[in-house]
């Protein structure tokens, strides 16, 4: 065992922000965190952090903070693990695996851990980068970081796996690496959950009940979770598209827990939180509406699983992806230009 472990953690949201802290609170790992944005408030005062596990930290900095992955391995860093919390958007400029391209070449050994919302998120870096271990890592966490004041109202439980990798001959490395992985993330005290996760799929089957249907209507109707519920969308909203889910998994082979439904419809009750989607559009970031809700579309699809409850959620989503993409200037409009051609014409099918 190395005296620390070396961690590049890719994505400082609230998630990520918290995972750091833990790695480095445990002291088995030196983490490199890369802030896109914020860089200059993260590099200089660093992070308040006002959170149910670990108390109150007026300023808290990782060992290293850099803007981008080439500035990580600008020196020829070496990184045994690379933990990524980025948002997923493979519909964006710079989907997932093209931000951790410069990394993950210079680096050929290192496991890869995707800590994001989705199904399927995988399949782009099994293409792109064969031979790496690749771990799933499910969070189930409430935690919101703005303007690097972090805080976390839940503890963080994460289940952590290895995604089914064809790419790679020696199996018991893979699990090797995971236990490695858990073992320096798992605190003594108990004051997070780190769980082995022998079958990542239907793990995130299970979390796609409340992220597709409260953490997409929450960012649809600009309401967090207990006003929603107050405005009576558990029934109406909620629980069909959580059916669909159960539905869709079905037909892929996964069998959902039949409890989990209404444990999803009253895990943020009182609590007035805000999911990571609603804050997004908050914020006027993109949204993490392909791996949410269209993967498990284009399976319903597949599978001829009528959808029509998430199918209205997704092409919504869609428009505000839109919008937000055209804010962002991803996307230009020319208001002069009469004629319509759709240049997004396969989801129609959808």
């Amino acid at each position: 065992m190395p005296s620390k472990y070396k961690v590049l953690l890719v994505g400082s949201g609230a998630l990520g922000v918290v995972a750091a802290y833990t790695l480095e609170y445990n002291g088995f790992a030196e983490v490199t965190v890369v802030v896109r944005s914020g860089y200059k408030k993260a590099s200089t005062e660093g992070y308040k952090i006002d959170s149910i596990q670990f108390g109150k930290i007026e300023s808290w900095k990782p060992s290293r903070v850099v803007p981008n992955v080439e500035e990580a391995i600008a020196n020829g860093e070496v990184y045994d693990y690379i933990f990524t919390s980025v948002k997923n958007l493979p519909d964006s400029p710079t989907p997932c695996e093209q931000i951790l391209e410069p990394v993950l070449k210079a680096n050929t050994k290192a496991t890869v851990i995707l800590c994001q919302n989705g199904l399927d998120i995988e399949k782009p870096f099994l293409e792109k980068f064969p031979g790496h271990v690749i771990l799933s890592c499910v969070s189930l966490i409430g935690c919101t970081n703005i303007d690097c004041v972090v805080n976390q109202m839940t503890p963080d439980n994460v289940q952590i796996g290895v995604f089914e990798n064809p790419t790679i001959k020696d199996k018991e490395e893979a699990e090797r690496k995971l236990d490695e992985f858990i073992s320096i993330y798992k605190m003594e005290n108990g004051k997070n959950v780190v769980k082995k996760d022998v079958n990542p799929r239907l793990t995130r089957w299970q979390k796609l009940v409340y992220n597709a249907a409260i953490n997409t209507s929450t960012a649809l109707t600009d309401l967090d979770c207990s006003r929603a519920a107050m405005a009576g969308c558990k029934e109406s909203i909620w629980r069909p598209i959580m059916r669909e889910i159960y539905a869709i998994a079905k037909s892929d082979g996964y069998i959902l827990p039949p409890d989990l439904e209404e444990n999803m419809l009253r895990i943020s009750d009182g609590l007035f939180y805000t999911p990571s989607m609603l804050v997004d559009v908050r914020l006027n970031r993109m949204v993490e509406v392909e791996v949410i809700v269209g993967n498990p579309l284009r399976i319903a699809q597949r599978n001829g699983v009528d959808a029509p409850h998430l199918s209205m959620t997704y092409h919504l989503l869609k428009m505000v992806q839109f919008r937000i993409m055209e804010k962002q200037k991803i996307i230009t409009v020319d208001d002069s230009v009469r004629e319509f051609k759709n240049p997004d014409a396969q989801d129609n099918v959808l």
